[in-house]
């Protein structure tokens, strides 16, 4: 299908007068999935500026009309039409937010329309109770509308926070005090996320009391952080994009999903994500366990696997780490090289990423007779030895 628009993992919008396409997914086969089959268009509906789709369908129209229908499938449980339908005196609306069976919709009354009933409602003990869109009396003047499945949040123009159970008719509502000067809230990094005026950053949890009353957790300070416009989070990671559109992130690492060049499983506080730097050694792309990190314009390596890949050998004589080849020794000490000719060249700053010295690359491969040579549009640093260079010059 061409020109789309809007995509949801079972819903298309077609640019071409903005109709909505629909498919199945196939069922299980021994070999996997099968093909999937042809999208197919969902009559009734056209001129969509919105589509969602999560345990049901919902389409937001461009005369302000939420059409909302099942997905017709052996697990659909929501009661509601199987084909769109147009929700009952609902006029109006500008924008729509929608996370598991939570649908919320912001009218241009500021009026807030919500989804009641579903699997997680606490208005029902029957999983699948039939879910209906109706008005939160409750809410007015309301300038933003969120849910993650689990929570509604609305801010209203008086700047104030509230809050409540989603699929409920706002059970448990209560204006979020926890925390003064907000900025921004977000129902975000596991919880709730707030940028203050001054540009620092919050986060708090939220609990049940054995009466069933809902509390929170005292905010804390993530350190380091300041002003971003957007959170993400992973599986025990948490990101945050930047102003200057740099992202920051924090939290395990223990698949490198923190993106800052680093692989470890240790908890890590704020660290920009640096892009990774590809290592080629005498023509030979290296792939060291800890990749090279391009920091305030030098480009710093992991000693240990760049000295072997060099064909060095490491070793340690007085306690004093040594780099050996072809009987050649370079010692390390005092923050210096130690050439066997008895000249000396200095480190330079090293950081340490986990548990690997990262040292910059200039200074080793001066130290080593490699010469180096930075591409900075590829991100690509390349070490060769002078014999090896030699040889291509006696090639050409």
């Amino acid at each position: 299908m061409d020109n789309l628009v809007t995509e949801s993992p079972v819903l298309r919008v077609g640019r071409s007068l903005l109709t909505v396409w629909e498919w199945n997914s196939p069922a299980d086969s021994e070999t996997g999935y099968t093909t999937l089959p042809a999208a197919v268009k969902v009559p009734g509906l056209s001129g969509i500026k919105w589509v969602g789709s999560e345990s049901y369908h919902a389409a937001l129209k461009d005369n302000g009309t939420l059409w909302v229908w099942g997905t017709g499938g052996q697990e659909d449980n929501t009661g509601l039409p199987k084909t769109p339908t147009p929700v009952s005196s609902l006029y109006n609306v500008k924008s729509v937010v929608f996370n598991g069976d939570s649908l919320v919709a912001l009218t241009n009354s500021g009026a807030v329309w919500s989804s009641v009933g579903g699997w997680k409602s606490s208005d029902s003990g029957v999983p699948g109770y039939p879910i209906k869109l109706q008005k939160m009396s409750s809410q007015s003047g309301i300038i933003s509308i969120e849910t993650n499945g689990m929570f509604n949040l609305v801010q209203n123009q008086k700047g104030e926070y509230w809050i409540w159970r989603a699929g409920s008719n706002q059970k448990l509502l209560q204006k979020i005090i926890s925390l003064s000067n907000i900025a921004r809230l977000e129902l975000n990094l596991d919880g709730f996320a707030a940028v203050r005026k001054d540009g620092t950053v919050w986060t708090w949890g939220y609990k049940y009391a054995a009466d069933g009353q809902l509390s929170f957790t005292q905010p804390r300070q993530i350190k380091g952080l300041h002003a971003p416009v957007s959170f993400a989070t992973g599986e025990n990671s948490k990101y945050a994009v930047l102003k200057d559109g740099t992202v920051a992130a924090w939290g395990t690492n223990m698949f490198g999903q923190l993106g800052i060049s680093a692989l470890d499983s240790r908890p890590f506080t704020v660290s920009p994500l640096l892009k990774p730097v590809t290592l080629i050694i005498d023509g030979q792309t290296v792939e060291p366990l800890q990749p090279p990190v391009f920091k305030e314009g030098r480009v710093l390596v992991p000693l240990r696997d760049v000295a072997q890949s060099l064909g060095y050998t490491i070793g340690s004589v007085g306690g004093i780490m040594t780099l050996t080849k072809d009987g050649n020794v370079v010692a390390l000490q005092d923050g210096n090289y130690e050439l066997g000719n008895g000249r000396i060249l200095p480190m330079g700053e090293g950081i340490k990423v986990s548990y690997t010295s990262m040292v910059p690359a200039a200074q080793l491969a001066q130290a080593l007779g490699f010469a180096t040579r930075w591409e900075g549009s590829l991100y690509s640093l390349t070490l060769q030895s002078k014999q090896e260079n030699m040889i291509n010059l006696i090639q050409q």
